[in-house]
C-alpha cells in the first residue's frame, strides 16, 4: 500500500492547523489580565509622625505642609493614631472646632472616614468635636487591619456663636501617627 495522498487532504490539514492555531492566538489575546495598577513601598517595624496642619486659626483642609501633597501615606499600617487638638498659646478658644478624617485610594480621591474611635468611647464616630476648650482628642482608626487604605488627610471646620466658618477663635494642630 502506498502513502500517497491527494494534495487535497494535505492542503485539508494544513488548513485544518492553521484555523486551530488562529482560533487559540484569538483566545489566548482576548482574554482581559488584571494586574497592579498602583503599588507602594511600604515600611516594616517603623514609626511615623505627619503633621497634617499646626496652629491654623481658621478651618482648613491639610496641605503641603511637611511635604507629600498634604496627606499621610499609610498603606501597610498596622495602626493609625491622629491628635486633634483646639487651643494654644496665641489665642482663645471658646469656639467649636470639628475635625474629620478623609482617606483615599490613590491620593487623589478623597471619601469621608466613619470609624474613629477615641480613647475615650469605644462607639465609632466620623467627626471629633472639640468645645470651647484647649485640649487635645487622641482618636484611632478602627478598621485599619481589615481596610486597606493608602493615605489620609485632615479637615477642620472651625464654628463660634452657632456659625459654621468663623475663624480666629482658637489655634487648630492635627498630627497623624502610625506604626508599621
Amino acid at each position: 500500500m502506498s502513502n500517497n495522498k491527494s494534495p487535497m487532504t494535505n492542503a485539508l490539514r494544513i488548513s485544518a492547523f492553521a484555523l486551530i492555531s488562529f482560533l487559540v492566538l484569538f483566545a489566548v489575546a482576548t482574554i482581559a489580565f488584571a494586574g497592579v495598577s498602583f503599588g507602594v513601598d511600604t515600611k516594616e517595624n517603623s514609626y511615623e509622625r505627619f503633621d497634617f496642619f499646626s496652629a491654623t486659626t481658621t478651618a482648613a483642609t491639610s496641605t503641603n505642609l511637611s511635604g507629600g501633597g498634604g496627606h499621610f501615606v499609610i498603606a501597610g499600617a498596622k495602626k493609625v493614631t491622629f491628635y486633634f487638638s483646639h487651643g494654644g498659646i496665641a489665642t482663645t478658644s471658646t469656639a467649636t472646632s470639628t475635625f474629620k478624617i478623609q482617606t483615599s485610594r490613590d491620593g487623589t480621591n478623597w471619601n469621608d472616614y466613619y470609624k474613629l474611635t477615641s480613647a475615650t468611647s469605644s462607639a465609632t464616630q466620623q467627626t471629633i468635636p472639640i468645645e470651647g476648650a484647649t485640649s487635645t482628642v487622641v482618636a484611632s482608626m478602627s478598621d485599619i487591619q481589615t481596610t486597606a487604605y493608602y493615605a489620609t488627610r485632615c479637615i477642620v471646620v472651625e464654628s463660634a456663636a452657632g456659625l459654621t466658618g468663623a475663624s480666629g477663635d482658637g489655634e487648630h494642630t492635627c498630627i497623624g501617627a502610625a506604626t508599621f
